[in-house]
């Protein structure tokens, strides 16, 4: 008897050990289905990015910190024209997007 209830344990705990992983686990379509950030998404984030920069440009007192802040504003500000201009080498409608236009 002590064998038929180890046996019914031992299958309760693979059921329940096999529940859990497929919570976790991935099927054969989620593998190496990796979504890139398309280019929308990434003229949003480098649009925040700038907009940071330039508050931090704004609240900086320290000399050597401006220097910073200063090129940190116009890196960002030429990753954005840059992902402007590919956005509309694709097509894509960037009317919304066109930086002189948008307000923070």
């Amino acid at each position: 008897m002590d064998e038929t209830k180890t046996g019914q344990a031992a299958h309760n705990w693979r059921v329940a050990i096999g529940k859990i992983w497929s919570v976790f686990r991935l099927n054969d379509q989620q593998i190496g289905s990796f979504k890139a950030p398309d280019i929308i998404e990434n003229l949003e984030a480098a649009w925040r990015e700038w907009q940071y920069a330039k508050d931090y440009f704004n609240s900086v007192i320290d000399p050597d910190l401006i220097d910073h802040a200063i090129f940190y504003m116009g890196a960002t500000e030429k990753k954005y024209v840059y992902l402007l201009k590919q956005a509309k080498e694709k097509g894509l409608n960037i009317d919304r997007y066109v930086y002189a236009n948008r307000v923070g």
